[in-house]
């Protein structure tokens, strides 16, 4: 592994921890939040910087587009594990257990094309990974809450 991978595995870990601590922490459920939109600039930005020094093949795009749909149902699954109630008229989410496990398995699916495709790939576009997945994750969640499955 160079250094740069390495920094993103770091990266990695620290994003996946904070994730996780906020997935599993009673919050409000804000329609806005500008965490996913970041998190896949920022992914996308360094993307591109990869894919400037190594073309990806047509397999290795599709590949990395079928993790993102991987990633994206995995989402749609795990924003039903998440407990929605109402306090004080504001509409709360705690995930639980199986929240932080969907959220591992979905990385883990994610860092799997590390080994079919071009090397280093999923450490690369981890972030714009996980700013899809968390914003598909809170349509979910938004829509739920519209639609009234929300625990009084």
């Amino acid at each position: 592994m160079d250094h740069t991978t390495n920094a993103n595995l770091v990266i990695t870990a620290a994003v996946l921890v904070w994730l996780l601590s906020r997935q599993l922490t009673e919050r409000p459920l804000r329609e806005k939040s500008p965490i996913g939109l970041v998190l896949v600039v920022i992914g996308a930005v360094e993307t591109a910087a990869y894919l400037t020094s190594r073309p990806l093949s047509g397999r290795d795009a599709g590949m990395l587009a079928a993790s993102l749909v991987v990633g994206v149902l995995l989402a749609t699954v795990r924003a039903f594990t998440v407990r929605l109630s109402l306090k004080g008229g504001t509409v709360m989410r705690q995930g639980n257990l199986a929240t932080a496990a969907l959220w591992i398995a979905g990385l883990g699916q994610h860092f799997l094309i590390d080994t079919t495709v071009a090397a280093g790939l999923g450490t690369v576009t981890v972030l714009l990974y996980f700013g899809i997945v968390l914003l598909a994750q809170q349509q979910v969640l938004i829509a739920r809450a519209r639609g009234g499955t929300v625990a009084r």
